[in-house]
């Protein structure tokens, strides 16, 4: 039995929004059914702005709350259809056995539980309507039950709340609206945009958000790097509030505008770590965390996000584009003078050209950020992408070129904005963070205060795919006192006994008897201080060089006539005070992390895959980094992870999948910094 969840007010606030969007819902549909429509044109099926549009059929899915294009249009095709009810089951069974473990774990060492403590739903039913051909609305209800005996666990809510999409086509314009709910949305990489790590990490272990698939997510990880699309929504940042926008208006023009609040300024970003303290932790087998209350008194301050876009597409196939982007963020510090806020804005240019053969792509653009004590500053963000063919190169080369101030400040892009001291402090370390300012950030992946240059390339022997990327970024001002990286070897695992976000959490996550460990959203980061900042200041004494590589071989092959597919992903990275050809650990290096994957899949019989991983880390820190007193060494770190399991495709829409996963730990110079255990995952998910 199901029951709402008592444990919140927002269950009753939700359901008194709910009742005033379905109103919203018939004005906008009474208002849309009398448009004037231009005369219809042939069949065509595009991406426009996160949202499907078949002109045949008029089909408008909401990117929201759908898994990929095809599944969600053959729910939708039928002509005349006007409601579709579709989603997926997902029953995750988990359990962990710890031999060694960290002070302040027991009695949780060993735990089992359904669900592995995230909020992801276990049933994920989705109700789409459509009044007309220009308007449809939509909800997903949220089921959740941990199975542990009691019903005050139990969730039974609308995820997204209802959401609202109206679309319509005029003489003069293609128009669409969206409100209500919560929407995925992205505007640019500078202004509201998620980074995308594509092949950069292993796909052992399953994603919530995955969809049913066979060999076919093998074979698409090794020709493009590619998974099965599951839930798209995970390619967007979350929305709620209104979002206009217009397409092929007069001179090919498009629009965009909005209004609302996104994640990072609607609470999540006012949870801090005043310090470094490891805090009190919820770790009941088969608890359900939530967010209620997350930021305190923070959350219900007002706080909002507003901007948009304008620009057009050109060019012989309307493939090149060139927009300007703005967004503005203001948010109340004190619940009596509204006055008193912290505010961000972001301007860009961004562009997607090509010139000859070569495709230039990147964004130009400047932001600030202000508040009651950090006055005012402008800076600069620069970024340009050069795509070259091996027909104009002997091998194809991706290289990128960028320069980011440290007062340059968004929340809401791609653009790691941590580094500037005087801003972090009043900020602090925020639920869900990824690392501190002195990251070893993925290829590709964008951090302010820095300037750098990425190189990639790739070749292919046949059934054999080699790339690579390389890097290498300097710090503009010398800011970073503290190092991060992140743990790609059992990091996940962790994260799921230290999770970032339990119930009545108000800070940042920090675990381990060294209180350098940090848990994030399926993930854990390392945290390193460095030892040669200035006594006086506490501030770093020289700019910092970040060097990073990535090598990557895909080999697909038969193996008694069945497919046999093996994936290599190697990661180095280091910090040091002077530039570097390539990654290393020498005298003079703050920090060097080195890591290896090899994942294996086999299918056995037909629908039935055989699983495999091992993963090795080291990390080592240098002479100016934290040292061990009981060692009188820094840190040496070597972590291990071996893993097997299955995929059984049991039908065309459902799967069961299972994971065992045997990992180690030690930090060879800090004695107590240390693991061992296991752990299993079996996942049965359906779509319907």
């Amino acid at each position: 039995m199901f029951k709402v969840s008592s444990r919140s007010q927002l269950t009753r606030v939700n359901n008194r929004a709910s009742r005033c969007y379905i109103a919203v819902v018939v004005i906008f549909t009474c208002l849309f059914s009398h448009t004037s429509f231009a005369q219809p044109v042939d069949k065509v099926t595009t991406r426009v702005d996160s949202t499907l549009i078949d002109s045949d059929h008029g089909i408008d899915v909401a990117a929201g709350i759908h898994y990929d294009e095809d599944f969600v249009a053959n729910k939708l095709k039928k002509r005349g259809q006007k409601v579709a009810v579709f989603g997926y089951y997902r029953l995750f069974g988990y359990g962990r056995n710890m031999k060694e473990y960290y002070p302040g774990l027991n009695p949780y060492e060993r735990g089992y539980s359904v669900g592995d403590g995230y909020r992801e739903p276990m049933l994920s039913l989705n109700v789409m309507a459509r009044p007309n051909g220009k308007t449809s609305f939509g909800s997903e209800l949220y089921f959740f039950t941990p199975y542990d005996g009691t019903i005050d666990n139990n969730v039974f809510t609308t995820n997204l709340g209802i959401n609202f999409y109206g679309n319509f086509r005029t003489q003069h314009g293609n128009f669409g609206i969206r409100a209500g709910g919560i929407h995925w949305y992205n505007l640019s990489p500078f202004t509201i945009g998620i980074y995308q790590v594509l092949d950069k990490f292993t796909i052992f272990d399953r994603t919530p958000w995955e969809g049913v698939s066979n060999m076919e997510k093998y074979d698409a990880f090794w020709s493009s790097g590619s998974t099965s699309a599951g839930d798209l929504r995970w390619n967007y940042q979350a929305f709620q509030g209104l979002i206009l926008n217009g397409a092929q208006l007069p001179g090919d023009i498009s629009v965009d505008l909005f209004w609302g609040k996104t994640q990072a300024n609607g609470g999540l970003i006012n949870s801090t770590e005043e310090s470094f303290g490891n805090p009190p932790l919820n770790l009941q087998s088969g608890n359900v965390p939530n967010y209620f209350g997350l930021a305190g008194d923070r959350r219900v301050l007002p706080s909002t996000l507003a901007g948009g876009k304008i620009g057009r597409s050109f060019g012989a196939n309307k493939d090149q584009t060139l927009f300007y982007n703005a967004i503005f963020s203001q948010t109340a510090l004190d619940s009596i003078n509204q006055d008193i806020t912290r505010a961000y804005q972001v301007h860009s240019l961004s562009l997607d050209l090509n010139v000859q053969k070569i495709n230039i792509s990147g964004e130009l653009g400047a932001g600030n950020y202000k508040s009651p004590t950090y006055e005012e500053k402008w800076g600069e963000a620069l970024m340009l992408r050069f795509k070259i063919p091996e027909s104009i190169s002997f091998v194809p080369l991706d290289i990128q070129v960028y320069q980011i101030s440290k007062n340059f400040y968004n929340e809401n892009g791609e653009i790691a904005t941590n580094s500037n001291p005087d801003i972090f402090d009043e900020i602090g370390l925020t639920v869900g963070s990824t690392g501190v300012s002195g990251q070893i950030a993925q290829s590709n992946q964008l951090v302010h205060n820095r300037r750098g240059i990425t190189i990639g390339t790739g070749y292919e022997f046949g059934a054999l795919k080699l790339a690579g990327t390389w890097s290498l970024a300097q710090e503009i001002d010398p800011l970073a006192t503290a190092l991060s990286y992140v743990h790609r070897i059992n990091g996940l695992a962790m994260s799921r006994i230290y999770n970032p976000f339990p119930g009545g959490i108000s800070r940042a996550i920090i675990f381990g008897p060294y209180n350098r460990k940090l848990s994030f959203f399926r993930g854990t980061s390392e945290l390193v201080q460095t030892t040669d900042a200035d006594p006086g200041t506490n501030l770093a004494k020289q700019r910092k060089f970040f060097n990073t590589a990535d090598v990557q071989a895909k080999y697909n092959t038969r193996l008694f006539d069945r497919s046999l597919y093996l994936f290599y992903l190697g990661f180095f990275g280091s910090v040091s005070p002077n530039a570097e050809a390539a990654p290393g650990y020498n005298d003079e290096s703050y920090l060097f992390v080195q890591q290896h994957e090899l994942d294996v899949y086999y299918e056995i019989i037909p629908k039935f895959i055989l699983t495999g991983y091992f993963g090795v880390e080291n990390a080592r820190g240098g002479r100016f980094t934290e040292w061990n007193e009981e060692t009188n060494k820094p840190l040496d770190q070597l972590g291990t992870a071996v893993g097997v399991g299955f995929d059984w495709m049991l039908s065309e829409n459902s799967g069961l999948y299972f994971r065992h996963r045997w990992m180690t730990f030690e930090d060879r110079s800090f004695p107590l910094d240390k693991y061992r255990g296991r752990e299993i995952t079996i996942e049965l998910k359906t779509f319907f």
